[in-house]
């Protein structure tokens, strides 16, 4: 982020949704050091400040590095790591392929069986005393990955296991098909 995009975004996002009091708290980020040009676009009625994280934490404060980001990347590498390990025609590098795979997994992480994971996220960096029974992600959608694809005379190795249907989906079927399913089966 630019030093310019962040002023922007203070003056045109963050301060028209604050009132009275608001404190920021943002990582390190060399663009957060100059706080006299925010406070310059700051309403006069609101009562702002800023604190900082100390660098090179940020992974073991912030939630969802602890625990989501984690997890959400490592199935995007199994993903990736399945494209290379059975040479199918699919270029990951490319941001069309990237955009796709991300939208595909995001909405598998969006499955009712994950929905545990951030609260989790919460206890495991000390926020909170009260602990969350999660399911992982990787663990559900690749391990026990036996059996066929779920598609009819569909022969093809299976890579994983949808999060909403339990289906289990060859790449192909996944992929090329833009499996979104929304259908939750306990």
């Amino acid at each position: 982020m630019t030093k310019k995009l962040y002023l922007q975004w203070s003056e045109k996002v963050l301060f028209p949704h604050m009132e009275e009091r608001c404190i920021f708290l943002a990582d390190a980020w060399k663009t957060f050091t100059d706080q006299d040009s925010v406070i310059e676009l700051k309403p006069e009625e609101l009562e702002y400040e800023m604190l900082t994280t100390p660098p090179k934490v940020t992974g073991q404060i912030q939630p969802l590095d602890v625990l989501c980001f984690r997890m959400y990347k490592g199935c995007f590498k199994k993903i990736s790591d399945f494209v290379f390990l059975h040479d199918l025609p699919v270029q990951v590098h490319h941001r069309d392929v990237i955009l796709r795979l991300h939208a595909l997994l995001y909405q598998l992480f969006q499955s009712p069986r994950f929905e545990n994971l951030i609260a989790e996220a919460w206890h495991k960096s000390g926020y909170t005393d009260e602990r969350f029974m999660y399911v992982n992600p990787a663990k559900f959608m690749f391990d026990k990955l036996k059996g066929s694809c779920l598609h009819e005379n569909c022969r093809d190795i299976v890579l994983l296991v949808g999060g909403w249907c339990k289906a289990r989906l060859c790449f192909h079927h996944f992929y090329d098909a833009h499996h979104f399913c929304t259908i939750y089966l306990p």
